[in-house]
């Protein structure tokens, strides 16, 4: 029984379905090296990554599949599910044996249908944190978001805000992950929480009189439109999720 280990990057985890096909030993589990558990009755074979071998798996798969395999699998990836890895190796599995175009059509097959919901839950998430992103002005004219999605999103979402918000310098901060998107007026990057912009953005985290302002305006406004004879209080938790509440500015009024 081999269980393979990995780096938990995105690449590693291509090395290790490259590294199965190389040696025609399949897997027992796939784990990122911080998680993996050592059992006595298993071998470990730690994977080293590589690049190159990567690419040759994404172009693999997205070559059986009109260019459709390496997204899904990317997005997989980032929800984090428990056990995903195996899940993925065999997505993959399936795409090689089957090595028919319109395999991703197949939702009588369970890891093809898996994975087909495992993208709608990601594209939902993404949906509803374009929605739900609030910024704030500090008093640096950084504008600042905190997040905590279900899913690691951010590398989807960054496109997305560095288009709407191109003229202003902005960070979206994933608190539950540790990590964080920072737009600079030229190019987005990924920071750490070490990262001198975030610490300097800390650092002065006092909002601008003219954000406080902008709030009280949204959080009244937010409060003026609501028709108490209208509540429904189901169908706005579906659209506006509970668990999304914390960094909404409208569901927690200035004083």
């Amino acid at each position: 029984m081999i269980s393979y280990v990995y780096d938990g990057s995105f690449e590693g985890l291509l090395c290790c379905i490259f590294e199965i096909y190389s040696t025609k030993k399949s897997p027992i589990s796939i784990s990122a090296q911080q998680y993996h558990q050592i059992n006595l009755l298993e071998e470990a074979f730690t994977v080293i990554t590589n690049e190159d071998q990567a690419a040759r798996v994404l172009a693999g798969v997205d070559e059986r599949t009109k260019g459709e395999a390496a997204s899904m699998i990317y997005k997989m990836f980032l929800s984090e599910l428990p056990a995903i890895e195996m899940t993925i190796y065999h997505f993959i599995q399936v795409i090689i044996k089957s090595n028919n175009s319109t395999i991703l059509e197949n939702f009588a097959n369970p890891y093809i249908l898996q994975a087909a919901q495992i993208q709608k839950m990601i594209h939902r998430e993404v949906h509803r944190m374009h929605a739900f992103v609030r910024f704030q002005k500090n008093s640096s004219g950084v504008f600042y978001a905190a997040v905590t999605p279900d899913f690691n999103v951010l590398p989807l979402i960054a496109d997305h805000f560095e288009r709407r918000y191109a003229d202003q310098a902005w960070i979206i901060f994933d608190t539950k992950r540790d990590y964080g998107l920072h737009y600079n007026l030229r190019q987005t990057t990924f920071i750490t929480l070490d990262d001198p912009i975030l610490n300097e953005c800390s650092a002065v985290l006092q909002m601008s009189d003219t954000e406080k302002a902008y709030q009280t305006l949204w959080a009244s406004y937010f409060q003026s439109v609501n028709i108490a004879a209208r509540k429904n209080v189901k169908l706005h938790l579906r659209h506006m999720p509970k668990r999304y509440w914390k960094y909404l500015i409208e569901k927690h009024p200035l004083k």
